[in-house]
């Protein structure tokens, strides 16, 4: 090797311990890693989880408040489009209700896989005291269904049935009760 390559090396290995950070199971690049102390676009409320250990801690361990956890790709068009619905039910919800994101990626798939995520955004709802109560679809287009179920589980009550569906309920009583 030439003296220019061993000095262009030598530069180019600094460099890369500068760029990647060790961390458990291998390296980041330090981009990723970017502190979020001072950021306005990074909302410290909701915590991002990385291993099934922390999963375990701060959501299926929680006996104080419900947790709402959201499973993302950080790729994904819809997961991107659903996001700021999903901060508004933290920015109305939160310090009351627990959120946890789960991003899809490489050292996060068994989490998806192991708790049965059929897609993403995906939602599930925790209750302190029935566990695991609600898992639903959370694009964009169905984000309300979800936001509603929440509600219900925050104020402790859920929604009557509209009119037409209690006469579909009375038409069903009275047609049983014709066939006695």
């Amino acid at each position: 090797m030439r003296p220019i390559e061993e000095e262009r090396e030598k530069d180019s290995s600094k460099e890369d311990s500068k760029e990647w950070k060790q961390v458990v199971g291998g390296f980041v690049p330090k981009f990723l890693k970017r502190p979020t102390e001072g950021r306005p676009d990074v909302d410290t409320s909701v915590q991002l989880i990385d291993t099934i250990q922390d999963y375990k801690k701060e959501v299926v361990d929680e006996e104080d408040r419900i947790v709402v956890v959201r499973f993302f790709a950080p790729w994904c068009k819809s997961c991107k489009a659903s996001h700021p619905h999903f901060k508004k039910l933290v920015s109305r919800y939160s310090p009351h209700v627990k959120f946890v994101e789960v991003p899809l990626t490489k050292e996060t798939a068994y989490i998806h896989e192991g708790l049965g995520v059929p897609s993403v955004p995906f939602g599930h709802i925790y209750h302190p005291d029935a566990g695991l109560v609600e898992e639903k679809k959370i694009n964009k287009r169905v984000f309300g269904e979800f936001s509603n179920a929440l509600d219900s589980y925050v104020n402790g009550s859920c929604d009557l049935p509209t009119d037409e569906e209690s006469v579909e309920v009375e038409e069903f009583e009275i047609e049983a009760d014709s066939f006695q």
